[in-house]
Formats: C-alpha cells, sequence, structure tokens
C-alpha cells in the first residue's frame, strides 16, 4: 500500500510538474483568480440584489396601501435592472487585471453592505413622505456621522482587500452570500405575512365631461386640496388681483373642517360620515359612499353627478351614481416612468444621508403613470394637468343640470407654483403663493369661461377645501360660497360654520331642501359644537389610522381637546 502511495504521488508530480515553481506559482496564480472571480460575482449579485429587487419589493409590500399598482407592474423591471447591473459588474471586473478587481470588489461589498444597513437600520425619522419639507438642519450631525460611516467602510474594505488578499477573498464570499440569504428570507417571510393584493381594480374615476356644464343647471364645488382659511384673507390684503372672477361670493370666516388630512377630510367632505378607527380604511371607503342622501336627492331631481378626485377616496359603489366613475380596467400609462419613480422612492430610503435631498418623494406623484383600457382616462387631481386640459378643450354646455366636483392638487405640499402660475420647483415658493396661483390660473379662468358660456350668474358655487395646512397642528379648510343669482364683491359671514353643513348648503344651491340649514342661514351670533378629528399622519397598524385626537372647535377657531383618543389597530376594528 505504501508503495502504491508513492507510486500516485510520483505520477501525480510527473504530469502536473508540482516540483516546478514556474508551474506552481501559476496554478495558484489561476486558482487565486478563480476565487476572486467568484467573490466579485457573488458581491455583485449582493449589490443588484439589494439595490433593484429587495429594496423596491420589501418597501412595496410594506406600503402596500398607498399603492394603486401591482407588485408585478414593477417586477419585470427589477429583475431586469437586478440582471444587467450584475453583469455590467461581472464584465467589468473579468476585463481588468487582478489588483484592480479586487478593489472592485471590495467596492462593490462596501457598497452593497451600506446599503442594507442604511435602508434598514441607519435611517432616522424624516416623517411621512406627504409633501412637507424635511427639516434638514435638524440632521446635520446625523449627517456628518452617516456619511463618515459610509466613508469608512468603503475605506477599510479595499485596505482589507489589498493587505489580506486570500482572507479577503474568503470573507467577501461569506459576507456576500450572508446578505444575500438574509435579504432573501426577509423577503419571503414579508411576502408570507402581507398578501399580496390586486391594486388595479376594474373602475376608474374617469375624466369623462370634466368640462361638461348644464344648461338647465349647474353646481360646481371646487375643493382646493390643503387651501387653509387662514390664506384667503392674505390673499386679499397681498395680491387681490388674485381673486378678480371671485364675482358674489362669501367667504366663512369661522368655518371649520372635519379631519387634518385627506385621507379622511376628502371623503367625509362627499358623505357626511365619520371615521373613528373602529374599522379598516377600506372598508370605510367601500361602506360611506352607498346611500348618500345628497346624491339620491339629487338624482331623483335629474342632476347629473361628476365627481373627480383619485380612486384612493372613491368607492366603486359609486357607479351608476356618479357619471364618471365607470367600470374600466385601470392600467399603467407607463411601465419605465413607473418604475423610476420607484426607485426614487427607495433612493430616498437607502441613499447616504447627504444625497436624500436630492431624492425627496412625493408619494402622490405615482399618480401620474394611471391610464385605462379604454377612451376614458383616469383622473388626476395634478395642477398643471387640469389647467392644461381646461385650456385645450375648454368649458362646454350640454343638456340638463350638471352637479360637478374637482378636487385638485389645490395648496398642497410640495409647493411648486408661484403666484402666477409658473411651475418654479417643489418647495421653492409657499402654499399661500401656489393659491394665488390656483385661483389666478385655474379656478379664476374657469369662472370667466362660465361667464362667457352665460351660466355663472344662474349657478352655485363653492369653492372649500378637504382640509387646512397640515404641517403645524389642527387648522381649518377655507369656504368661499356664491349662490345663484348672487353678485357684488366677496363679503364675509362670521357664523360658526362647519364641513357637517356642507351637504345641506349643496342641497339648497340647487334648489332643494334636506330640513337642515345652508351655512348662510346659520345666525351669526350662535355658538354650536363643532366636531374636529386630528391625525398627523397615515401610519397606522391593523388598516386603520393612528390615533385620532378629538377636538371641539369654539368661536374664533380655538381646538379645544375633548379627552376623547379613538385608538386604532385591529383590536379596537368592530
Amino acid at each position: 500500500m505504501e508503495m502504491f502511495v508513492r507510486v500516485t504521488a510520483l505520477c501525480y508530480n510527473d504530469i502536473y510538474r508540482l516540483d516546478d515553481p514556474e508551474r506552481k506559482y501559476r496554478m495558484n496564480r489561476n486558482h487565486g483568480k478563480k476565487q476572486g472571480v467568484v467573490s466579485l460575482v457573488l458581491c455583485a449579485l449582493a449589490l443588484a440584489f439589494t439595490v433593484f429587487v429587495f429594496a423596491p419589493v420589501e418597501q412595496y409590500m410594506l406600503n402596500q396601501s398607498e399603492m394603486w399598482f401591482n407588485l408585478g407592474d414593477i417586477l419585470p423591471a427589477c429583475l431586469l435592472s437586478f440582471v444587467l447591473l450584475s453583469a455590467l459588474i461581472i464584465f467589468i471586473g473579468t476585463a481588468v487585471p487582478g489588483r484592480v478587481r479586487r478593489v472592485l470588489t471590495a467596492v462593490v461589498l462596501a457598497l452593497a453592505l451600506c446599503l442594507y444597513l442604511q435602508g434598514n437600520f441607519l435611517n432616522p425619522d424624516y416623517g411621512e413622505l406627504d409633501g412637507r419639507a424635511v427639516a434638514w438642519s435638524d440632521y446635520t450631525l446625523y449627517g456628518i456621522v452617516d456619511t463618515v460611516f459610509w466613508i469608512a467602510v468603503i475605506i477599510a474594505m479595499v485596505w482589507v482587500c489589498r493587505k489580506h488578499k486570500k482572507q479577503f477573498r474568503r470573507a467577501a464570499r461569506y459576507v456576500a452570500a450572508a446578505l444575500l440569504i438574509i435579504q432573501g428570507v426577509t423577503l419571503a417571510a414579508v411576502l408570507l405575512t402581507r398578501p399580496v393584493e390586486n391594486k388595479r381594480g376594474d373602475w376608474i374615476v374617469s375624466d369623462r365631461g370634466q368640462f361638461a356644464l348644464g344648461r338647465d343647471g349647474s353646481m360646481v364645488v371646487f375643493v382646493v386640496d390643503a387651501c387653509d382659511l387662514a390664506y384667503y384673507p392674505r390673499i386679499l390684503a397681498e395680491d387681490p388681483d388674485a381673486l378678480e372672477e371671485l364675482d358674489g361670493f362669501t367667504w366663512y370666516s369661522d368655518y371649520a373642517g372635519s379631519y387634518s388630512k385627506t385621507k379622511m377630510g376628502l371623503p367625509y367632505t362627499l358623505t357626511g360620515r365619520w371615521y373613528e378607527n373602529d374599522q379598516t380604511i377600506e372598508d370605510y371607503i367601500d361602506s360611506c359612499y352607498r346611500d348618500v342622501p345628497l346624491y339620491g336627492r339629487l338624482r331623483e331631481a335629474g342632476w347629473n353627478i361628476r365627481l373627480y378626485t383619485a380612486e384612493t377616496y372613491m368607492s366603486r359603489a359609486m357607479i351608476g351614481t356618479a357619471d364618471n366613475v365607470i367600470a374600466e380596467q385601470l392600467t399603467v400609462g407607463s411601465h419605465a416612468g413607473l418604475f423610476a419613480k420607484m426607485m426614487e422612492f427607495v433612493g430616498f430610503r437607502y441613499a447616504p444621508h447627504p444625497l436624500k435631498p436630492m431624492l425627496v418623494f412625493y408619494s402622490g406623484d405615482f399618480g401620474f403613470y394611471k391610464a385605462a383600457e379604454g377612451e376614458d382616462q383616469p383622473y388626476f387631481k395634478d395642477n398643471y394637468l387640469f389647467r392644461e386640459k381646461m385650456e385645450r378643450d375648454g368649458l362646454s354646455l350640454t343638456e340638463g343640470k350638471s352637479f360637478t366636483v374637482y378636487h385638485i392638487n389645490g395648496s398642497h405640499l410640495p409647493c411648486n407654483m408661484d403666484e402666477y402660475g409658473k411651475n418654479v420647483g417643489n418647495w421653492n415658493t409657499t402654499a399661500v403663493e401656489q393659491t394665488k396661483g390656483v385661483l389666478r390660473t385655474i379656478i379664476g379662468p374657469y369662472l370667466k369661461q362660465m361667464k362667457e358660456l352665460g351660466v355663472y350668474d344662474s349657478a352655485g358655487i363653492v369653492i372649500t377645501a378637504d382640509h387646512g395646512r397640515f404641517d403645524e397642528g389642527p387648522s381649518s379648510p377655507i369656504l368661499l360660497v356664491k349662490p345663484a343669482g348672487a353678485s357684488g364683491p366677496v363679503a364675509e359671514n362670521a357664523a360658526m360654520a362647519s364641513v357637517s353643513d356642507l351637504h345641506a348648503t349643496l342641497l339648497k344651491l340647487c334648489g332643494l331642501d334636506s330640513g337642515d340649514p345652508a351655512v348662510w342661514e346659520l345666525p351669526e351670533d350662535q355658538d354650536r359644537i363643532r366636531r374636529y378629528l386630528y391625525y398627523p399622519t397615515t401610519r397606522g397598524n391593523g388598516g386603520t389610522l393612528p390615533p385620532l385626537t378629538e377636538y371641539r372647535v369654539e368661536r374664533g377657531q380655538r381646538f379645544v381637546p375633548t379627552g376623547t383618543v379613538l385608538e386604532g389597530g385591529k383590536e379596537n376594528i368592530r
């Protein structure tokens, strides 16, 4: 046996010439190169998987309730980008000398590690991406520490790869493989615990008849998102020309709203029904639009109803009641654009702090990529799109009576419109200046066209909001009302009106009676109880909102807590 081993060893040595130093050197070098390529491949896969698979899929699943599109609408682009980035890194790494390849591997691994840690552990709470500007000055120290961390990890990784080649190759393989396994297991857990929903429904809020008014009667309501009650007197003092077309209106200077944000403020405005955190938001939206007295009375009286807002705030139950809520398959207008917007969303979370100001994202921008299979397209509340379409198509008259509600972006953050309607970029103007621009270039021209068509005097018109300014605590929305036949400069009424009076007011403006007073029928000296529910963010749990704090809105816009807090969560759902 011993002789057999010796003979085998001699034959092996003779074949491979292991006693030849040059031959042995080449074999070790080739082995090292192969190990280096394996390390590069694993690191490339880890980086590409983190950026284009783990990050977007995880963020989609965690924010699924805010998305209108399906995971499958972005997944093909995610997988293609994953393959392309991996292939690009591997191609470059195998085409360069070994020393450069090791450095490239080190940098790629460092980036993968930093991105994963940043997106999942290192971020502070920047707040909800609802349009509010981030107070970057509050994060100066954090930004310095975060930047130093990223630089230190990259430098340390490059130093190790140069000083300890073999150990680095082995460690790189283990770390990259661990990243892939951890992220794969995390994604699997998320997908198993949060069922993937079909977000693209078989109905839409369409733009059908968007600028059609009734020959026999017109009722127009502008819901100017986030337009605060306090903006009107400032505009009147600073820029009265922006109000030039508002003939016959009355401003209600002590008007009170219902909620602090659109999520509930708009459904309440349209239905008059409270949400109290005792059911999921989805169930509330589905049920609150059923058998709304306002719309039943209008339909009975022969009014054509059109409600223009996002599907998020509307219910399929309105098909057959609102002419523009129709059975139509919602689709994606641009998969490339939607994927790019999703990567902006991901970038804000995963990028190092110094890059985040360039990646601040407003979740409402996903709506730009909605489309439908038929001729009628989804309505989108963007100020500029509304104005562009109005200027292109113009108002028109149709037979019958029309009741129309327009929900437009209005005064909502991020503000990007100046007082003359020009887009000056996000956060480069104020909400008051943007409101001036909306009045001057959207609502004003709309009212002017109504006058030119000869329907202004006989029309009822309301300019209101779903909520007031939402970044500084409780606030109230604006309310301006023009009854049919009213004329003259804007008047003021200090009655303690509230959004709870809105439906009775709208019925009176349409010549109908609900048995309740319209806002102009309220005595100005009468004290009333007005309810308001405040929530600073929509990030609740169990499909509900976070706790809703109840206020009583007293005369002079005094918000007094009642002591009632409506808790959310699964345990409070009926």
